[in-house]
């Protein structure tokens, strides 16, 4: 059944409830003043105001508003209809107790504020469905039962609009929380981030400074050589002991400096100020060239993760015939074949190739494609291949949905989060992603305009 005839099914069930609800003319009023006055003023302590003047103003019911701590079920006072906000923050007398369903105490009706069930039921503290308050009613001359009953039907619409509100000023708080993480952010990480490319040049700089050292001790060794063979022969070995020590900070020093740009690039364009403004991905988009600036450096990145995984590495990279120049961010672009390539090393699995030997493949490629996006259009295809079993069909249209995992992805980790990532990248990019299950592995790709 459709969303459209769903809710012309339930607007009918609403107007027959309503005639066998037959409230009258005050009632409806009351029930339109709470709404209007709902909707009018802004904030909970209002609401709170507004939940226990109308029935009084109404009818001479006296009401109190009870709210629940959403941690703790501890239950206190919000406001009533003798004190109003007076009363805020006072435990609760004793015969006013937390339950599923409305009950009489010492000539008080007590009735539970249920919470609305939502998408952002997860959002608040409180569970779906879970008790968020209690209205308590009284009034010296007692109660009818169809006033019981328009008590009830009340207290619902208080239950909607104070879930609302609570998860709308909790949203404010959420949004003042991340303004202020985002300028925390820039100035406690990505501001003495940039200070490592200083401290690397340093480095570097000693580096080269010890291999000056190396290139004078090896001229001086030829000066003794002749003059004292023993010192000549220890000084050798020193030199070379140097020599090696050089070469190996030489080789980490590089490797930490490659880490360095990858990260900064990754922490730049994730945690981009106008990200968290505008509430989706800022692209900051530059030219520049497919596999060259953006492939073939996270292939590289890579590559000891594969070897550690068995995989060939002389395998893995196909670059395109010639490289495709593509406007993008390229941060975010490197973290999208970044997902794709760590992906393709934690699930690649072992299979028998033609020549019948067990092997894990892992590779990626490139190539262009006219008019993909219309006449004139071009577009750019990525594609990362691995070996194993291929997902099936149900799996496949489901595999980039934010936490979806795999029947079959057993005991290894992830959070389901990086294929919906990319998923987010590409589609801010204006291209599109999918997956197609190979006869021995499975191929993810992205396609996005040139």
């Amino acid at each position: 059944m459709d969303t459209f005839t769903t809710i012309v099914d339930r607007v009918k069930e609403k107007k027959a409830d309503y005639t066998r609800y037959a409230f009258d003319a005050l009632e409806m009023a009351a029930l339109n003043t709470f709404f209007d006055l709902a909707q009018e003023y802004d904030g909970l302590e209002n609401l709170h105001l507004i939940s226990v003047t109308v029935p009084d103003v109404f009818f001479g019911i006296q009401s109190t508003l009870y709210t629940v701590h959403p941690e703790t079920q501890a239950i206190v006072s919000a406001a009533d209809s003798h004190f109003g906000l007076q009363i805020r923050g006072n435990p609760p007398p004793e015969h006013i107790q937390l339950t599923q369903k409305p009950y009489y105490q010492d000539q008080v009706y007590v009735v539970p504020i249920h919470g609305k069930k939502t998408p952002s039921s997860r959002i608040l503290l409180h569970r779906a469905h879970e008790v968020i308050g209690v209205f308590a009613v009284s009034r010296p001359e007692g109660f009818e039962e169809t006033e019981i009953f328009f008590v009830e039907k009340y207290v619902n619409r208080i239950g909607y609009n104070l879930y609302n509100k609570s998860l709308a000023e909790q949203n404010i708080q959420h949004l003042k929380f991340v303004n202020n993480l985002v300028a925390d952010i820039e100035h406690n990480i990505i501001v003495p981030n940039l200070r490592y490319k200083y401290y690397l040049k340093k480095i570097r700089k000693f580096l080269n400074l010890n291999k000056e050292i190396e290139n004078d001790l090896s001229s001086m060794l030829d000066e003794v050589k002749t003059v004292k063979p023993e010192l000549y022969g220890r000084l050798s070995e020193i030199v070379e002991q140097m020599v090696v020590i050089n070469r190996a900070t030489f080789d980490e020093q590089e490797k930490i400096d490659q880490h360095f740009k990858h990260t900064s690039l990754f922490l730049e364009s994730l945690l981009r100020p106008d990200h968290f403004l505008y509430g989706q991905y800022m692209l900051k988009k530059t030219s520049c060239n497919l596999w060259q600036d953006i492939v073939l450096p996270q292939v590289e990145r890579y590559t000891d993760t594969f070897a550690r995984k068995g995989i060939r590495t002389q395998d893995i990279a196909d670059p395109p015939e010639e490289d495709i120049e593509i406007k993008v961010d390229k941060g975010l672009m490197a973290q999208v074949v970044a997902n794709l390539l760590s992906n393709a090393a934690k699930y690649t699995q072992s299979i028998m190739d033609k020549e019948g030997k067990t092997r894990k493949i892992v590779r990626c490629g490139a190539t262009k494609l006219h008019d993909f996006f219309g006449y004139g259009h071009h577009a750019v295809r990525f594609h990362v291949e691995s070996s194993g079993a291929p997902i099936d069909e149900t799996d496949s249209t489901q595999v980039f949905e934010e936490g979806f995992r795999l029947s079959h992805a057993g005991v290894t980790e992830g959070t389901g989060h990086g294929l919906h990532f990319v998923k987010n990248v590409i589609e801010v990019h204006g291209g599109v992603v999918g997956h197609t299950p190979k006869e021995q592995g499975n191929e993810f790709f992205f396609v996005i305009p040139q």
